[in-house]
């Protein structure tokens, strides 16, 4: 039950992101949709020892990615509320196998 829940959140999040606007010229997303609360309530359920494509399937493709010494990867998401303020972030590193090592979530 909770596998099905998680999908039909992930669907949703995809789904409104896909009906919100792009980003203006500050790089601000224009027509935000307060997604700040579903973004975080997915990235709550990522996990040490996940792959990429499950990050994927849960929060959708990252707004950075960064590799870093040692051939780690970083991915950042944004959370922006309505007003197109940002509210939180989540940071994902992942491990040379390609799987979370560890997951920071930070609220502004």
């Amino acid at each position: 039950m909770r596998t099905i829940r998680c999908a039909a959140l992930a669907a949703l999040i995809l789904c409104l992101a896909a009906c919100g606007g792009g980003e203006d010229e500050s790089g601000q997303p224009e027509a935000a949709i307060d997604s700040a609360a579903m973004q975080s309530a997915a990235a709550r359920d990522l996990r040490e020892g996940m792959t990429g494509d499950e990050v994927r399937n849960k929060l959708g493709e990252p707004r950075t990615r960064v590799t870093m010494d040692g051939g780690l990867e970083r991915w950042t998401y944004y959370n922006y509320n309505a007003d197109g303020q940002l509210t939180a972030k989540t940071l994902i590193i992942f491990g040379n196998d390609g799987k979370i090592v560890e997951v920071n979530h930070m609220s502004q």
